[in-house]
């Protein structure tokens, strides 16, 4: 539909390839909007100065590569192999189209440096960060230090052990053939034999083998490992996802006076908010946070990683020539030749001092002073072609008319 009595209208194009349906509010008739990323990178194989391009409406995009010159989608060999290429971007549309709009661009800065673990103190706080794996938690683990038995002081107590499959374990104590089950309580019940005075290293050797054997109920999975004596450290060997422990063990009645605690209860979410990624933002590669913290590892540390930020060395893209001129090739020879071409160059800015005159005398002083004529600062701040950084992914905007109609007022 055209609205040709009003400022605003909205074209429903047959050919649409994107989820919208074509739908785009412009005063332009049959307005586009064409939407495209790519990673530079000068080196890959493909001859073709980039690689990961994404944008259902662009068919090719050609730069500076350094290997031997490619085909693109559309079979054009990259015209852009040259030394003297570097800095410039050929853009070939999937379709042909009658006007150039206006555009829009970014380059989002590489990475640099080695892979920095976010459970270690390797951050910079306030200093920005990409997630290049987000890896996982650690399993979650719990501790139990045994009392030693006096005289068959354990006989009948127990304690409540959770493991990451959803089990609950009942664990109570025969003391040299004495003592008996719990009745009334929720789990799996497990005999733990001992024999009386045995010590706090005893308990905890026995219980350690106790542990190491109970079922989580998946076929050739237990549910923990464990070790230790006077202290036994008891690890989930759920890994998917690794994470905490459902809790602490719990002391029943009668109570075996064990002490419990939770040493790794962290999730790997938690460890990456810790660092800075913000609250329902989910860890993924690619994600950049500003650090908050130099690294995350009490109650458990992830394995994830990051990178520090380089820079892409662009600040400007500019169009090169009337793009509305090559938007619509025309069939010669055979060819249908189908899809416009843009043609731009990245510039990096660089400033050039001419000259720095200093007219005055500065006194030192709180604060210092300056006296005399302001020193005076020329030259000029030139942009030229340069080539965006391997790793810079760039992101564009094309903003173009399917119609050669214009209305009046536009």
């Amino acid at each position: 539909m055209i609205n040709v009595t009003g400022k605003i209208g909205v074209y429903v194009m047959s050919t649409a390839t994107g989820y919208n349906g074509g739908r785009l509010y412009s005063d332009l008739v049959k307005p586009v909007l064409i939407d495209c990323s790519f990673q530079v990178d000068s080196t890959n194989s493909n001859g073709l100065g980039i690689s990961n391009l994404k944008g259902s409406l662009v068919r090719d995009v050609f730069m500076y590569t350094n290997q031997s010159a490619g085909r693109g989608n559309s079979g054009i060999l990259n015209p852009m192999a040259q030394s003297a290429s570097q800095g410039y971007a050929l853009i070939k549309l999937k379709n042909n189209y009658a006007r150039y709009a206006g555009h829009f661009a970014a380059a989002v800065a590489p990475v640099t440096g080695s892979n920095l673990a976010i459970n270690a103190s390797a951050l910079t706080v306030g200093v920005p960060y990409v997630i290049t794996a987000v890896g996982h938690a650690t399993a979650g683990a719990v501790t139990i230090q045994p009392v030693a038995d006096s005289s068959g002081s354990l006989a009948s107590t127990w304690f409540r052990l959770f493991d990451g499959y959803g089990n609950t374990f009942i664990i109570w104590f025969s003391v040299s053939g004495v003592g008996s089950a719990p009745s009334g309580v929720s789990g799996t019940l497990v005999q733990q034999s001992i024999a009386t005075g045995d010590t706090a290293a005893t308990i905890g050797a026995a219980l350690v083998n106790t542990i190491n054997n109970l079922p989580s109920g998946v076929s050739g999975v237990f549910s923990f490992t464990a070790a230790g004596t006077t202290t036994v450290t008891v690890t989930s060997t759920q890994t998917n996802p690794y994470g905490p422990l459902p809790g602490a063990p719990q002391d029943g009645v009668p109570a075996t006076g064990f002490t419990f605690a939770v040493t790794k209860y962290n999730s790997n979410l938690t460890n990456w908010q810790t660092v800075g990624v913000p609250k329902g933002v989910a860890p993924a590669v690619g994600v950049s946070f500003i650090a908050i913290a130099t690294g995350q590892s009490t109650g458990g540390g992830s394995t994830g990683t990051v990178k520090a930020l380089s820079s892409s060395g662009i600040t400007r893209v500019e169009l090169l020539g009337d793009p509305t001129l090559t938007l619509n090739p025309q069939p010669i020879g055979g060819s249908p030749n189908v899809g416009g071409y843009i043609l731009v160059q990245f510039l990096g800015d660089a400033l050039t001092m001419a000259s720095y005159t200093p007219a005055g005398t500065i006194t030192n002083g709180t604060p210092d002073t300056f006296a005399g004529t302001p020193a005076v600062l020329t030259g000029t701040i030139a942009g030229s072609p340069s080539a965006p950084a391997d790793g810079s992914v760039v992101k564009m905007s094309f903003y173009v008319e399917l119609s050669s109609v214009v209305i009046a007022g536009i």
